[in-house]
């Protein structure tokens, strides 16, 4: 039970179109981590993918397969893949059912979008789990409310002079306060570090443009981050190039005209969301719900939020991993073990800064901490747990006058959440996976069997 919990994959999408298209994209799913089924498989499933490249259906039947999907599956995205020849009027009416996804061939700028779509909704349930643990609790917190700005948008168009500039800024005038137009990375750059831009639309003249780089920059600067950036292409098998390079979304170059605003909206809006979510979560404070010397969250919320978490996997077959760490402050200047209380606070909030927003990181003894995952399998659990074991053995502590430097060791271990066990359970597991793994020489990361 526990290999198969361990490998299960990261999410369910459930497929309407043609069999030989069913079978091509199986393989692409599959290697990316995802379950792709046939529609008769569509209960549970987590986005619904329908395919309508190569075919004419009228959107009143498309309305239809919508219902039936969301009747199987309450919570599912609808995502539609389209042929780029299709007119702005049946784009517009298609819209109205699902997010249009522009594919040839190659589904990998598919899988991308799946991928966002699936970040997104993982933050929104566990805002929503949040929420109802704190009430549960009754504690008095101090959290903002969960709702994004209504003001006007302000977006970023940065390349070249042409008629993919002309086009994107005659498309935007009607539906941003502020649409700012620049030529060169250097003064998109400039741009942005004066004005909070609610989305950017790149430009790249050709591959060695520097935009793609002030691209990466901007996804990897924590102001900058949560500033979606979105790339026309021309050849949407392409599309997958950009993502590496710090793309959010991409539209075909030729529906600039007639989709732009309308993307630009819509992205923009989930951007403003997902960031009034992320303060939420990561607001959430209070007696009894974080530590106040650490900033982890307490063994009580622990057991309380794992709980529910726990009836969630179990009840929706999603996977739930978690980390357990043991942190030992080591003088680096004598060799001898320390205390190093303020070491291990330093290190305590490290760890919060190198989770995730919707993963959940408690202290449950002076030493040793907790760290959910929700929808999260056990091989990613243990990928982050090795980034957090790396970061905390290179960082150095200092003691509270200063005079004293401190490493960590740690030790880490990643276990499932086995279907039918409280987080009690889960968490004794971990516990003894950890101390066995404490005790074995040398040190290292591994999963308990």
């Amino acid at each position: 039970m526990h290999e198969h919990n361990g490998s299960m994959p990261k999410a369910c999408i459930v497929y309407v179109g043609g069999d030989d298209k069913f079978s091509s994209l199986t393989t692409s799913f599959t290697e990316a981590g995802y379950s792709l089924v046939p529609h008769g498989d569509a209960h549970g499933a987590d986005i619904g993918l329908i395919d309508l490249r190569g075919s004419q259906t009228s959107p009143k039947k498309i309305q239809t397969i919508c219902g039936l999907l969301r009747k199987s599956s309450p919570e599912l995205s609808i995502l539609i893949l389209i042929d780029t020849y299709i007119d702005h009027t049946a784009r517009r009416a298609l819209r109205r059912h699902g997010e249009l996804v522009t594919m040839l061939s190659n589904p990998d700028g598919l899988i991308e979008r799946c991928r966002q779509l699936l970040r997104l909704r993982n933050i929104a349930e566990e805002a929503g789990e949040r929420l109802k643990t704190l009430a549960s609790m009754s504690r008095l917190n101090e959290f903002p409310t969960i709702s994004a700005p209504t003001t006007p948008l302000k977006v970023l168009i940065a390349g070249t002079a042409g008629p993919e500039a002309l086009a994107a800024i005659n498309a935007l005038r009607p539906v941003t306060e502020q649409c700012v137009c620049v030529f060169s990375a250097g003064q998109a750059m400039r741009a942005a570090e004066n004005t909070r831009f609610d989305c950017a639309v790149f430009l790249p003249a050709k591959e060695s443009d520097p935009l793609l780089s002030l691209a990466r920059a901007l996804r990897r600067h924590p102001k900058h981050a949560g500033m979606p950036i979105i790339f026309p292409v021309g050849d949407p098998d392409h599309a997958s190039d950009f993502v590496k390079r710090g793309a959010s979304d991409f539209i075909y170059s030729n529906h600039i005209g007639a989709d732009l605003a309308m993307k630009v909206q819509i992205t923009a809006r989930r951007a403003r969301l997902l960031r009034t979510m992320r303060r939420f979560l990561q607001a959430c404070a209070g007696d009894g719900i974080r530590d106040s010397a650490s900033g982890a969250f307490t063994a009580s919320f622990l057991a309380e939020h794992g709980a529910r978490l726990c009836a969630r996997s179990d009840q929706t077959n999603k996977p739930l991993a978690l980390i357990a760490l043991k942190i030992e402050a080591v003088s680096k200047e004598h060799g001898e073990p320390e205390p190093g209380r303020r070491a291990l606070h330093q290190a305590s909030r490290l760890i919060n800064r190198l989770t995730r927003a919707e993963h959940a990181a408690a202290r449950i003894a002076p030493d040793t901490f907790a760290v959910l995952a929700p929808a999260t399998t056990e091989q990613n659990a243990t990928r982050a747990a090795m980034r957090i074991k790396g970061v905390l053995e290179n960082t150095v502590f200092r003691s509270v006058n200063d005079k004293l430097l401190y490493g960590a060791q740690v030790t880490a271990i990643t276990c499932a959440h086995r279907k039918g066990y409280c987080i009690e359970e889960s968490v004794a597991i971990a516990l003894t996976a950890l101390r066995e793994q404490t005790q074995a020489k040398p040190l290292s990361l591994q999963s308990p069997q």
